[in-house]
């Protein structure tokens, strides 16, 4: 909150670029790969959950399925793009279905990690509540420790970076110019608010942009802020129904370990993607990009089997997480490298000329609050000055010949 609330990530934002972002979620994807192998390697199963989703989304998206309905008071058969807009949901309840059949007729063994009937989860769904509404100290008085304390700050900079770059991916994917600095600090002022009621409820989950969502953005083309918060008030309705969540607990791993591994392929291609606009031609940033990579693949494995100590055991909780980290390793010597070797121009980089906006989306009301929000907002005195606030900027900028207005 209080990086948002300062401006500081803006003032960030003209250091990290794609250079600094690809690495940190091909890195992500990388290291999520013993846990995916570990998960679909419980039961083959996983393999139907995972070529069921890459069929919906890559040879099914844009099949258009005949739905009926209404128009005019006359019966009419809409076509809908039904794969391309719920291709998780199609894929999940499919093979989610496929496990019932295999347990009902008994067609898997007793213990298998493909059953929906082990007695844990059948006896969490019997003794969970219908409601529960979580409230601060439901779990206990909390707790400060400053080793803790320190290392979920440097992890919550490493979020920064990647969420930085999520802004940018969906904002291309979304075909809209790149986010402004009120837009991204006020991205990251909702990502801490979202960890502080996490952190006051109990569950101490920390709120961050999701990878994977900017594929589903690319593939259901869907990208409205409405949809969001519809999707968002949905799922608080959710988790107040504990049956559901319950419920949702007898999703057999190997499915899990199958929509994490479709769901890392997605990062990867957004991370590639993200490239696009980097001159790669240039030693210089096929070098940085390199180098970035190999640091992140080579030092956390080396710290994990020669851990740091020292006298301080708080020292050496920090130092020994952050290390033992791909993302954050990866990325800070992207940054580093990124900005302090020369060669290139920030168009190069792949970062805005200054002074400038990209070509693409031109609705200046894109990244602002709705008209009569920003009415209320213009007649409050010092309200402009706030880094998160959106401000009205007068004046023009030229981007191929078009006038675009700031």
């Amino acid at each position: 909150m209080f990086i948002g609330c300062t401006g500081l990530v803006g003032m960030l934002t003209k250091f990290i670029g794609p250079l600094t972002v690809s690495p940190l979620m091909l890195l992500l994807a990388f290291s999520q790969v013993d846990l995916m192998v570990t998960h679909i390697s419980k039961h083959w199963v996983a393999i139907v959950q995972a070529v069921t989703l890459f069929a919906t989304i890559l040879y099914l998206a844009e099949v258009k399925i005949p739905i009926p309905g209404v128009k005019n008071r006359r019966f009419h058969w809409y076509k809908v793009n039904l794969f391309g807009q719920y291709p998780y949901l199609i894929a999940i309840c499919t093979s989610w279905i496929f496990c019932i059949i295999l347990t009902v007729f008994n067609l898997t063994p007793e213990g298998s990690a493909a059953r929906v009937d082990k007695n844990i989860s059948l006896q969490v769904i019997d003794e969970s509540a219908w409601l529960g509404v979580p409230y601060p100290g439901k779990f206990g008085a909390p707790q400060f420790n400053l080793g803790l304390f320190l290392l979920f700050t440097l992890s919550a900079m490493t979020s920064v970076f990647e969420s930085v770059g999520d802004y940018h991916a969906a904002a291309r994917v979304s075909e809209e110019r790149p986010p402004p600095s009120h837009a991204i600090n006020r991205g990251i002022l909702a990502e801490g608010l979202g960890s502080l009621i996490s952190g006051l409820l109990g569950p101490g989950v920390g709120m961050t942009t999701h990878t994977e969502n900017i594929g589903v953005i690319g593939v259901t083309r869907v990208a409205s802020r409405w949809t969001m918060v519809m999707a968002g008030l949905f799922l608080i309705v959710l988790g107040l129904i504990t049956k559901i969540g319950a419920l949702l607990s007898t999703i057999p791993d190997p499915l899990v370990g199958g929509v994490l591994a479709s769901s890392m392929a997605m990062v990867v291609g957004v991370a590639i993607a993200n490239l696009q606009t980097v001159d790669m031609s240039l030693s210089r940033n096929m070098g940085v990009f390199g180098f970035s990579m190999m640091f992140g693949l080579i030092v956390p494995k080396y710290f994990n089997k020669f851990p740091v100590e020292n006298a301080w055991s708080w020292l050496n909780q920090i130092l020994n997480v952050l290390l033992q980290m791909p993302m954050f390793v990866g990325a800070l010597c992207g940054c580093i490298l990124d900005n302090t070797i020369g060669g290139a121009t920030r168009e190069q980089r792949g970062l805005r000329p200054r002074g400038e906006i990209y070509a693409g989306g031109i609705d200046e009301c894109t990244y602002s609050f709705p008209p009569w929000a920003m009415n209320i907002l213009n007649r409050i005195p010092g309200v402009q000055y706030i880094p998160c606030m959106p401000k009205e900027k007068k004046g023009t900028n030229r981007v191929g010949g078009e006038e675009i207005r700031l």
